[in-house]
């Protein structure tokens, strides 16, 4: 009879001959894993409903009508600017956005993988890497879902290769190459900075001691920073705002700073029982390198690093997609595990093992094809049962209408989207909904939507929101759905009314009037940020 000892002993043996034998190969880990990507990406490709509130935006500019939501006025609804820019041509020249963000999310992931390898000690510490990875949900799911994720997930892989590259010349800083992509990263996402700033400004100060940062070089890194600068300029004149309308939506809201961290424990907590190896994987490989009497200084400065970003999370409350803030960490961990960890082959054994009995006791994680059993899709949806504290699995929620290995069942929207037919018959030009994203865009230019949550609407954005975090729901005046319709300015409450009257001033209006860049630096700055009075 075989003891556990002995079986044990068995795998480890089996382990130590697979690893032996592989290699022999060159480039055998980063085949695996590319092969590996690609047949995850098959049954786990998705896109969500709040990507098509760019991909709406694509549209409207392919057709003519600028960077716009709703044609008739000048919003950033978008909090993903560099991935909308990078979709405008290729958009222009081939109409399938389903197609396109695919591809686009695809090879954003190879391209992650590539940078990986190259910054990894050891084909062990990458494939240990790349396996920590592909069993988190979190960074699966939004490799996908047509939001910015994968993007991010690039521009890290390039700031930490050049963050940790040996330099050719010793004497050269780093300091403009790496603001070149922080500022990039900012265009991508405002709140990437909380991932890349303390690295940053190490560097600095490390590069500031041994004399390598001179007029010279702060004059370069000014001019590579430029990215973030001109897209800044580019909102506040276009859109008469520095920032999204998506900020004022989120942050204009009801709740105490209490309750809201409070919401922001229980994303962590939700995180913990979904997605449990995301945040437990790298914490417990630094415990074993203590076990081998081994301190990975470097490990924990990359956990320290993120600090400022964990912290954020408790302070804006979370997310309502379970997951998705977590990917720029999670995604930090597979770097540091690839880069500052050096795994003989004992350590790669059991920490291979490891992720192996993982992905056999959670049969859901990203190695297993998305469950066809539609009950799993029924309790993703159910609002009482399946979104614990009000945090959704999104993709779980949308895979029947959106999974790309799913594109043939009858409730797939993906056919429809990709042709942007609109197979619904509505007939107003005012149209009130709550998940705009889908609907949005294949109702086209011709419908003016107004969100109830408030991403796509610049008053409604500026009115206090209650509900779940993320989706804060608005009590729309009285008269001004009428009054949009006629197109004029219909809102019964007075003061709400001369309020409003400034926001399409600043939407609607020519660009450069005197009277709109004095309205600029009261909604930007001053007593018109927020809207705090009671209306009707």
């Amino acid at each position: 009879m075989l003891s556990g000892k002995s079986i044990a002993g068995r795998i480890n043996e089996v382990f130590q001959k697979l690893l032996n034998r592989l290699d022999t190969f060159p480039y055998w880990d980063l085949v695996l894993s590319i092969i590996t990507f690609i047949y995850i990406s098959y049954h786990h490709a998705w896109l969500s409903d709040d990507a098509f509130i760019s991909f709406r935006v694509v549209d409207n500019f392919a057709n003519d009508f600028g960077l716009r939501w709703n044609v008739a006025e000048r919003v950033q609804v978008y909090t993903n600017p560099l991935l909308v820019l990078l979709l405008l041509l290729p958009y222009i020249l081939w109409k399938n956005i389903v197609a396109l963000s695919f591809v686009f999310s695809f090879l954003f992931g190879i391209l992650s993988l590539f940078f990986l390898k190259k910054i990894s000690s050891s084909k062990f510490s990458f494939f240990i890497a790349v396996i920590y990875l592909f069993s988190s949900r979190a960074f699966i799911d939004y490799t996908y879902s047509g939001l910015e994720n994968s993007l991010n997930h690039l521009i890290q892989a390039v700031f930490f290769f050049i963050l940790w590259k040996v330099p050719a010349e010793p004497k050269k800083s780093k300091l403009p190459a790496l603001t070149f992509w922080v500022s990039i990263g900012l265009v991508s996402r405002l709140d990437l900075i909380l991932v890349l700033f303390i690295p940053y400004l190490v560097l600095f100060f490390l590069e500031y001691s041994k004399g390598l940062i001179d007029w010279k070089t702060i004059l370069r890194s000014a001019l590579f920073g430029s990215p973030i600068i001109i897209w800044f300029l580019f909102a506040g004149i276009y859109y008469g705002s520095f920032l999204p309308n998506t900020y004022y939506a989120k942050t204009n809201i009801t709740d105490t700073f209490l309750e809201t961290a409070l919401q922001g424990w229980h994303y962590y907590e939700r995180q913990l029982f979904w997605d449990p190896i995301s945040l437990l994987f790298f914490p417990t490989v630094i415990l074993i390198g203590f076990f081998f009497k081994r301190f990975n200084r470097s490990a924990l400065l990359s956990l320290a690093s993120l600090l400022p970003f964990f912290l954020y999370l408790i302070w804006v409350g979370g997310d309502f997609m379970v997951g998705r803030f977590f990917t720029p960490a999670i995604f930090l961990f597979g770097l540091s595990l690839a880069k500052e960890f050096t795994f003989d082959k004992k350590e790669a054994v059991f920490l291979l093992g490891s992720l192996a009995i993982y992905n056999i006791l959670f049969p859901l994680t990203p190695f297993s094809p998305m469950p066809k059993q539609i009950s799993y899709y029924k309790e993703a949806r159910s609002f009482e049962t399946g979104m614990p504290y009000h945090i959704t699995d999104e993709k779980g929620f949308y895979y029947l209408d959106t999974g790309l290995a799913f594109r043939k069942y009858p409730s797939s929207w993906l056919a429809n989207l990709a042709s942007r037919t609109n197979v619904f018959d509505v007939k107003e030009s005012v149209v009130i909904l709550g998940m705009i994203g889908r609907f949005g865009y294949v109702y086209g230019p011709d419908h003016y939507i107004v969100d109830q949550f408030a991403l796509g609407d610049p008053l409604l954005a500026r009115l206090p929101g209650s509900g779940r975090t993320g989706h804060k729901k608005r009590r729309i005046p009285e008269g001004y759905i009428e009054g949009l319709k006629k197109g004029e300015n219909g809102i019964l409450d007075p003061d709400l009314k001369q309020y409003y009257d400034g926001i399409l001033i600043l939407t609607r209006g020519p660009i450069f009037t005197i009277e709109r860049w004095n309205l600029f630096w009261k909604f930007q700055f001053g007593e018109y940020r927020k809207y705090t009075k009671e209306y009707k």
